[in-house]
C-alpha cells in the first residue's frame, strides 16, 4: 500500500504577518520531520487573518511576493509540498486564496474562496470555479 501523509497546520495566530512566514517555515519542516507529503495551512494564515479586533493594514503585494518565496524555499529544503492559506490582490480585488506549492517550491496556482462568510463580504471578494492540482503522485483541490 503507498502510504501518503498530509499535516493539517493548526497554529496559534500570527501576532505579525513577518510571525506568520516564520510559523509557516517551522511548520514546513516539522511536517518534513514527520514524513508529510503535503502541509495545508488554515486559511488566511499569511499575513494573518483580517479581524475586527485586530486591525490589519491593506494587503501588501511586495511582503506577499517575499512570503511566498520564503515558503516555496522552505518547501523545495524539505521536499514537502504545501496548501497556504493567504490573500492576493487580483484586478484591485483583495481575494482569500490558497496558494499551492509543488515539492520543489515551485507555485502550481491559486484557489480562490468562492463562497464568502457574510462577515468577509465587505473585506474580500469571492473568486469562481474550482481547480484541480497536480501535486507529485496527488490531485489535490482546496476549495474552500
Amino acid at each position: 500500500m503507498n502510504t501518503f501523509r498530509i499535516a493539517l497546520a493548526n497554529l496559534r495566530f500570527p501576532s505579525t504577518p513577518e510571525d506568520s512566514v516564520t510559523a509557516a517555515q517551522q511548520a514546513i519542516s516539522q511536517a518534513a520531520d514527520e514524513r508529510a507529503g503535503i502541509i495545508c495551512f488554515p486559511e488566511c494564515f499569511v499575513p494573518g487573518y483580517r479581524v475586527t479586533a485586530k486591525p490589519a493594514n491593506p494587503p501588501d503585494p511586495v511582503f506577499l511576493e517575499r512570503a511566498w518565496s520564503a515558503v516555496g524555499a522552505a518547501a523545495r529544503k524539505t521536499g514537502v509540498a504545501v496548501v497556504l492559506g493567504t490573500e492576493r490582490v487580483v484586478d484591485g480585488a483583495r481575494m482569500l486564496t490558497a496558494l499551492v506549492m509543488d515539492r520543489d517550491g515551485a507555485i502550481l496556482g491559486f484557489q480562490d474562496k468562492v463562497q464568502l462568510d457574510p462577515s468577509e463580504e465587505s473585506t474580500y471578494s469571492p473568486g469562481s470555479g474550482r481547480l484541480m492540482f497536480q501535486v507529485g503522485p496527488r490531485r489535490v483541490s482546496p476549495s474552500f
